[in-house]
């Protein structure tokens, strides 16, 4: 089997790849895998494990064409690529990419098992796979994502395989110019050494310059630590700014590694304090433990370190998580997590203990304290620590997950929660309209088959997008309802084709889905089990 995967978009997307590509290569041995890279992130890859060949795009170079109107080159460059990957004849296509241009050039390559993000013959959205548009209809719905961005790269490539944590391979001539840079600057083989993460894609999700410097002058006299600053080239005054504070107990290395120095340098520290960054996953890949915060737009859920013991703080105020789109203009939330917190989480997670980072959880308690791990059936879960108390907000969240399991899985959910009589509701009046919907796709369906009463059926047709279109309103007012009506929404999308009948058909099958979700949705938030499926629209 030849399997093309497709990232082109950020340093951390990609070694969150790498599971599934292990996977597939313990699942189907004998596969060739070949990915395809923006130029700029190569390097990464070729530090995964499992990657057979390495195809990369210069998408600087080709945007430069098009700023320059040489269209012909540029045409030529792509031409070029889609030839090249064509001719693979691969078996199967995974994008990884949520953008236009890897939807177009997916389509162009025109794998016959493409899943993940592609485009109709017209030009349309396409998201081919059901774990593929769960996601998609997560990153809308954030407080309710249930599952962690690895396992839905895994399970969209069918992969139930494959290692439980990131893996990366340092090269060793990196390990060895790290190890001459940290000796030029003191720090002895047997120095404490904890990483700071300065930097992030937005200013949203960067911590304060003075908490770093709480931190570090915390674990100065906590542990005798000194700290190593990492980060690219836009952090250098963030940086400054931390040693101008802290003088030589900080080593500044920001701008200064390539990713496989990046790797060496955080392979050598004891832990990384991280936002949810591409480093923080390189920390895990290496096998660093981490303490990652999440603020703003990031959830220690769906984009937390992928492995086992890693310690995530979450600051869960009203708010969070806000729209990646949006700019906050009082991002109070990167506040609440303290430099002494954080300094706790560290030097417990440094020693392993697990009961100071419990009772950590319960003194501080504005915030949430997750511990990492792998449920029952090893997909990804961020356990909540700290007492009972502490535990809101999270019922939502497990009731989805659950159903998701259910529907996708074939796993029977199990009830660990008291009913939920408010989101209860919501998920009635969404179950009512449902099966107002499938009863109507029913007949919508009938007079598809018929064929003799066009009149009739268009009314019909018009009928039942009405009561869609409701189902997406009491998704958009009812939150317990989000999750499910966005996936509908993304389904729909789906149902392509010329044949009137075939379209009725495959509609009716949807919500008649869409109605044995709801019904398993209500029956969760009643404190009840999940029954089998039945068929509810005929």
């Amino acid at each position: 089997m030849k399997v093309l995967v497709v990232n082109l978009t950020r340093f951390g997307d990609l070694l969150q790849t790498g599971p599934t590509i292990e996977g597939l290569k313990e699942q189907h041995p004998g596969c060739h895998v070949t990915v395809v890279v923006e130029h700029n992130f190569a390097e990464v890859v070729r530090g995964l494990p499992g990657v057979d060949r390495i195809h990369e795009l210069d998408l600087d170079a080709l945007g430069r064409l098009l700023l320059a109107d040489d269209l012909r080159a540029a045409y030529h460059t792509v031409d070029d690529a889609v030839s090249a990957l064509r001719a693979e004849r691969f078996d199967l296509a995974l994008n990884y990419s949520s953008s236009r241009m890897s939807a177009v050039l997916l389509r162009l390559i025109g794998v016959p098992d493409t899943r993940g993000w592609t485009m109709t013959t017209d030009g349309f959205r396409l998201i081919s796979h059901p774990w593929s548009r769960l996601f998609s209809a997560s990153c809308l719905v954030r407080r309710q994502a249930p599952f962690n961005l690895v396992d839905y790269y895994k399970r969209v490539a069918g992969v139930t395989r494959g290692p439980r944590r990131l893996r990366y391979e340092v090269p060793a001539a990196a390990r060895i110019r790290i190890a001459e840079r940290l000796a030029a600057a003191g720090v002895q083989t047997d120095t404490p050494l904890v990483g700071l993460q300065l930097g992030a894609s937005k200013a949203v999700r960067r911590w304060p310059a003075a908490s770093f410097v709480g931190v570090a002058r915390a674990l100065q006299v906590r542990l005798g630590a000194r700290v190593v600053l990492c980060g690219g080239n836009g952090d250098r005054a963030v940086a400054e700014e931390i040693t101008a504070a802290v003088g030589d107990l900080a080593i500044d290395l920001c701008g200064r590694t390539s990713i496989g120095e990046l790797g060496a340098l955080l392979e050598r520290t004891d832990v990384l304090v991280t936002g949810d960054t591409g480093p923080m996953h390189m920390a895990v890949a290496v096998g660093t433990p981490v303490v990652s915060l999440f603020f703003g737009p990031a959830l220690p859920f769906d984009t937390g370190p992928y492995g086992e013991d890693h310690v995530c703080l979450h600051a869960d105020v009203a708010c969070a998580p806000c729209d990646h789109n949006v700019t906050c203009l009082q991002p109070f939330c990167r506040e609440t997590l303290s430099p002494e917190a954080v300094a706790d989480a560290v030097v417990a997670r440094r020693a392993g203990d697990w009961a100071a980072i419990d009772a950590a959880a319960a003194r501080w308690s504005g915030f949430g304290w997750y511990r990492t791990g792998f449920d029952a059936e090893g997909l990804f879960e961020a356990r909540r620590l700290g007492p009972p108390s502490a535990q809101t907000g999270e019922t939502l969240r497990q009731v989805y997950r659950s159903l998701w399991k259910a529907e996708l899985e074939g796993t029977t959910p199990a009830v660990s929660w008291p009913p939920q009589p408010a989101a209860a509701a919501a998920a009635h009046a969404v179950r009512a309209v449902a099966a107002d919907a499938c009863a109507q796709a029913g007949r919508v369906e009938q007079l598809a088959r018929d064929a003799t009463d066009v009149e009739a059926l268009e009314a019909a047709a018009q009928t039942l997008e009405a009561l869609d279109t409701e189902l997406l309103r009491l998704g958009a007012i009812h939150e317990p309802a989000a999750l499910l009506t966005q996936v509908l929404r993304f389904d729909k999308e789906n149902i392509v084709g010329d044949d009137v009948h075939g379209l009725a058909v495959a509609t009716r099958a949807l919500h008649e889905t869409l109605l044995g979700r709801a019904d398993r949705l209500v029956q969760l938030l009643d404190g009840r089990g999940a029954g089998p499926e039945e068929d509810r629209c005929r």
